[in-house]
C-alpha cells in the first residue's frame, strides 16, 4: 500500500491511506419520510378496448389534467399488481367471475379532476357495457432510485425509474464525480486524520480535520491545504469551559488557509482569532501545492473532513464555493450536512436550492467493521 509522507523534516508516521467507499447523501426531500400520493380512479378493460378507452380519457381530460402521470405504467397486467388492487375490483365485478375473459388494468384520472359517476357514465357509453371503478392511491412524484421504483410498484402500482433525480443532482452527474473522487478519497481523508491526531495530541484542538483537494480536468487531484482544529489555542483548554474559539474550526481554518494563499499574503492586521497560519506539523508539510491563483474562493475545491462539519462550517463551505465534500464521522447535534440527521438536525446544506450555490457530497465508510470509523477519541461533548 503506498504511503504519503508528510517530509524528512516532520517527525511524524507515513500516512496510509484509508480504504473505504463513498455514499452518496440524500437531499431533504429524498429524506421525507411519507409518500406524497394522488387517488385516482382505476378500472380493468378487455385488452383490444384498451388503448380506445385511453384515447377517450385523453380527450375528457387532455394532458391528464395536469397531472404528471409518466413514472406510472399506465396499463398493468393484474399478477403485476398488489393483490389488493385486483382483490377490489374484482368484488365488485361479476363479468371476470363469469366469464374469465383477460383484462388490463387503466389508471384513467386524478378523483379530483371529474365524479365517479360522470367518469362510469362515459365509459359505459364507449364501452357499451358497465364498467366498475376503483380508487387507489399512487405515488404523485417519480422515484428517485430502482429499489423506491420497486418498493412502491409493490406497494401502490407500477412504477418506473427514469434516472432521473427531481430532488437533488442528477443521478449521472453523482455516478461521474464519484468516478473521479472515489479513487483517491481514502488517500485525502487518511490525511485530514492525521491532522486531527496532530490536534488532538498537541492539546490545541478536538481531534477533527480537513484536507482541500483541487483537480484540474478530471486528473488525481492534488493537495491545497491541510488544517486540523484548533479552537483551544490560546483559550486554556476545554476544561475551561465554553465552546473555545469557534472560528478556529478545521473546516473554517483551511477556508481561512486558502484565502491567504489566494491573496500570496498573510496580513500582518489579521486578528489573532482566526488561526488561519500554519501551526501542525501537517499543515506546512512538502505534500501540499499552492491553489490555482486564478482561482476564485473555493470555487470547485473539495474538502474531505474527519467529521461532519457543524451548521458554521457547513454554510461557510456552501458561500465558499466549494464543489465537493466529503466526511466521514456523523455528526448527530452539531452536523451541518446531512439531510437524513438520523435524529440529527438534517439541515442538508450540501444541494439546496434556495441557498446561492449547490455542490456534491458523500459519506466516506471505511472498509471493515463500522465501530472503526472513530480514530481519535472526540468527547461527546461535540455531539452534545
Amino acid at each position: 500500500m503506498s504511503t504519503l509522507s508528510t517530509g524528512p523534516e516532520h517527525d511524524a508516521s507515513p500516512i496510509i491511506p484509508i480504504p473505504g467507499c463513498l455514499i452518496p447523501l440524500k437531499t431533504t426531500l429524498e429524506t421525507r419520510e411519507e409518500v406524497k400520493t394522488l387517488r385516482v380512479h382505476v378500472t380493468a378493460v378487455r385488452p383490444q378496448v384498451a388503448s380506445g378507452t385511453l384515447g377517450l380519457i385523453r380527450t375528457l381530460l387532455p394532458k391528464d389534467g395536469g397531472f404528471d402521470l409518466q413514472h406510472l405504467r399506465r396499463f398493468a397486467k393484474p399478477e403485476t399488481l398488489p393483490a389488493s388492487v385486483v382483490e377490489e375490483y374484482t368484488s365488485l365485478s361479476s363479468s371476470r367471475a363469469e366469464g374469465g375473459e383477460r383484462v388490463i388494468f387503466l389508471i384513467l384520472a386524478a378523483t379530483s379532476l371529474i365524479p365517479s359517476s360522470a367518469l362510469a357514465e362515459s365509459l359505459e357509453a364507449h364501452l357499451e357495457s358497465k364498467v366498475p371503478l376503483v380508487e387507489i392511491s399512487v405515488p404523485l412524484l417519480a422515484p428517485t432510485s430502482a429499489a423506491q421504483a420497486v418498493a412502491w410498484s409493490n406497494e401502490y402500482w407500477p412504477c418506473v425509474y427514469k434516472k432521473s433525480n427531481p430532488f437533488g443532482p442528477h443521478p449521472s452527474l453523482v455516478a461521474r464525480a464519484q468516478e473521479e473522487v472515489e479513487g483517491g478519497s481514502g488517500r485525502w481523508m487518511g490525511v485530514a486524520w492525521e491532522a486531527a491526531r496532530q490536534a488532538a495530541d498537541e492539546g490545541v484542538g478536538e481531534g477533527v480535520g480537513v484536507c482541500v483537494v483541487e483537480r484540474k480536468a478530471g486528473g488525481e487531484g492534488r493537495c491545497v491545504a491541510v488544517a486540523g482544529d484548533l479552537r483551544w489555542k490560546g483559550w486554556g483548554g476545554r476544561d475551561q469551559g465554553g465552546s473555545g474559539n469557534v472560528t478556529a474550526h478545521a473546516a473554517m481554518r483551511a477556508i481561512g488557509m486558502i484565502t491567504n494563499s489566494l491573496s500570496q499574503a498573510i496580513p500582518s492586521s489579521t486578528p489573532t482569532i482566526f488561526q488561519t497560519s500554519q501551526h501542525l506539523p501537517l499543515e506546512s508539510s512538502p505534500l501540499i501545492f499552492p491553489p490555482d491563483p486564478d482561482g476564485y474562493l473555493c470555487h470547485d475545491l473539495e474538502i474531505y473532513s474527519t467529521h461532519e462539519p457543524c451548521v458554521m462550517c457547513s454554510m461557510a463551505i456552501v458561500h465558499s464555493r466549494f464543489g465537493r465534500v466529503v466526511f466521514e464521522q456523523r455528526m448527530r447535534a452539531t452536523g451541518g450536512i446531512c439531510a437524513d440527521g438520523e435524529g440529527g438536525l438534517g439541515h442538508g446544506m450540501w444541494w439546496r436550492k434556495e441557498l446561492n450555490w449547490t455542490m456534491l457530497g458523500w459519506e466516506f465508510v471505511r472498509d471493515g467493521d463500522p465501530e472503526t470509523k472513530r480514530l481519535i477519541d472526540v468527547d461527546e461533548h461535540l455531539n452534545a
